[in-house]
């Protein structure tokens, strides 16, 4: 059975394909550190929960029907390691794209406290962070 976390973080994902960012933020802490792979553009750590739906609104913005499905959401101590398949169409371009890739979240007291992307499954579960 499912735990408050795994199911508030598969609430998270849903109001984040429906666009509702503001049901999303109630789910960050307000010192969230989060971080992109290396291969990304933002790649590094970055302080604050705005900045991080700053970064969500702008795959929202960049991408008609952009998705971000959990496959598969694996619960280790305070960590969530969700396992997503991550698509859309780009709206300039008209490009789809798709991509399974692993997040891991670090939850504190019902509140996601830090967030970090991979390139793969392997690596995330390697992770310590």
């Amino acid at each position: 059975m499912p735990t408050a976390n795994v199911e508030a973080l598969r609430r998270g994902y849903e109001a984040l394909n429906r666009g509702e960012l503001s049901e999303v933020r109630a789910l960050l802490h307000p010192d969230l550190v989060w971080q992109e792979d290396l291969a990304s553009p933002e790649a590094g750590a970055h302080p604050g929960s705005a900045s991080f739906q700053r970064f969500l609104r702008s795959w929202l913005e960049s991408f008609d029907d952009f998705r971000i499905e959990p496959e598969e959401i694996i619960e280790d101590g305070d960590r969530l390691i969700a396992l997503v398949h991550q698509s859309g169409k780009g709206r300039t371009s008209g490009v789809g794209v798709e991509v399974r890739i692993a997040h891991v979240w670090t939850v504190e007291d019902g509140r996601a406290v830090r967030w970090r992307s991979y390139p793969s499954r392997e690596r995330a579960l390697e992770s310590e962070t």
